[in-house]
């Protein structure tokens, strides 16, 4: 396989179809490393007998692989649980190279046995995903007016205690990107007080801190795609994503499928963020940071009402910092507004067109619906067939990081999902 930079020039799609005598998808096994390595080093094998196979890109979550081996299968025994990693690889037909999509720990498996057959199947997720088993030794903080990528550091730095070097060692590399992925020349200029307690998941500390208002988005990028030697963990300011008018999405055209909920559970036009006021005294007064929207009581504009929700932030002993939080839970549950996974056509989708985190223009005019706007991907997801091609489906929905600005409009009472 080639990989070249992901700044080279791309072509028309199809301009490089997939080479003959292969297909679009190829999963490598590498040996787990614990200290810099290229992924030429650490290779194992390719896998051209996994089948079943699902990758699964989505917003703010780690990555999640899946495929099924032949528990018989001399692959299947190359394959050994939080000791093997696997990259997937996607021919990319604009630019004529194998794109490495994504870098997985198998973490999972499960093998099923009877007279006739022994399949076994493996699951992976990326490395932010095993930030929620590390967590920090000591107490970190507290730290006053400190940059937020400068705290994204430190989180990466305290999850691999010298201590237990080189077990603790994650092949990760802090990456401060703008909205396009284009490296990051300056910090986002948000400066944060926090104090966190020992034993903080240092996972729970960067959700959380990318979740506050002015906050960041992140992913991981695996360095196979670029020739590095670790993974980037991507800092996006002030979020991920672009205004993409290069791709549309309509159902009847690139779109087969489609499935549109409205989930009210989720919805919250009020938050209260309760800290931790330092005392164990019931009378006294509780530490808390707020946020509403103007449609909490505004029935004869937005006739919805109240709907309160709390965030127990019992780590948190600044009054600021929960306010902060209040706005970013509000900015991402305050608007009623659907979600849709799209099902593409069969080689509809071209390679970055759209990302996670793009808005696209979206058309769909079926039935009651008569869907005209612009949404934002929030999850990518392949279905890889046994015979080499793909079911490509989109995630689409509200961009929790922007609803404050694209939705405060009067125009945004529920009365608009007749049309969305």
């Amino acid at each position: 396989m080639t990989v070249l930079e992901e700044v080279t020039p791309r072509a028309a799609p199809g301009t490089y179809p997939v080479p003959a005598g292969r297909a679009r998808w190829r999963f490598t096994a590498h040996r787990r490393q614990f200290a810099a390595a290229s992924w030429q080093s650490t290779l194992i094998a390719e896998l051209p007998h996994a089948r079943q196979r699902t990758v699964t890109l989505a917003y703010l979550t780690p990555t999640v692989v899946q495929f099924v081996l032949d528990g018989h299968d001399p692959q299947a025994a190359l394959l050994t649980e939080l000791a093997t990693d696997v990259i997937c690889w996607r021919w990319d037909d604009t630019a004529g190279y194998d794109v490495a999509v994504c870098r997985v720990l198998l973490d999972h498996s499960q093998d099923v046995i009877d007279e006739s057959s022994h399949t076994v199947t493996f699951t992976g997720h990326d490395y932010v995903a095993l930030l929620q088993r590390r967590f920090f030794a000591a107490r970190y903080g507290p730290t006053t007016q400190l940059e937020q990528d400068s705290y994204v550091q430190q989180f990466l730095n305290l999850a691999q205690p010298a201590a237990f070097a080189p077990g603790c060692y994650l092949p990760l590399v802090v990456r401060p990107v703008n909205p396009d992925g284009t490296l990051r020349a300056t910090p986002s200029g948000q400066l944060r007080d926090r104090d966190y307690p020992a034993s903080y998941l240092a996972y729970t500390a960067l959700d959380d801190l990318a979740k506050v208002i002015n906050g960041f988005d992140y992913d991981v990028q695996p360095g196979a795609w670029t020739g590095a030697t670790a993974d980037s963990l991507r800092i996006f300011y002030p979020a991920q994503g672009v205004a993409r008018t290069d791709v549309q999405l309509m159902y009847g055209a690139n779109v087969a499928a489609l499935q549109r909920s409205v989930d009210s559970s989720t919805y919250t036009n009020y938050w209260r963020a309760i800290g931790n006021n330092g005392s164990s005294d019931p009378n006294v007064a509780q530490l808390y940071g707020e946020a509403w929207n103007s449609d909490s009581n505004n029935v004869t504009v937005n006739p919805v009402g109240l709907w309160q929700n709390t965030d127990n932030a019992a780590d948190v002993t600044i009054a600021a910092t929960l306010t902060q939080k209040a706005q970013g839970d509000l900015d991402t549950t305050g608007v009623l507004i659907p979600v849709y996974t799209a099902t593409l056509r069969p080689g509809a989708y071209t390679w970055a067109k759209p990302n996670i985190g793009d808005t696209v223009p979206f058309y769909a005019k079926v039935g009651r619906l008569n869907v005209n706007t612009t949404i934002r991907v929030l999850g990518l997801a392949f279905a890889i067939t046994d015979d080499g091609a793909e079911d490509v489906t989109l995630t689409l929905g509200a961009s929790p990081l922007t609803l404050a600005d694209l939705y405060t409009q009067a125009d945004r009472d529920v009365d608009a999902l007749t049309r969305r």
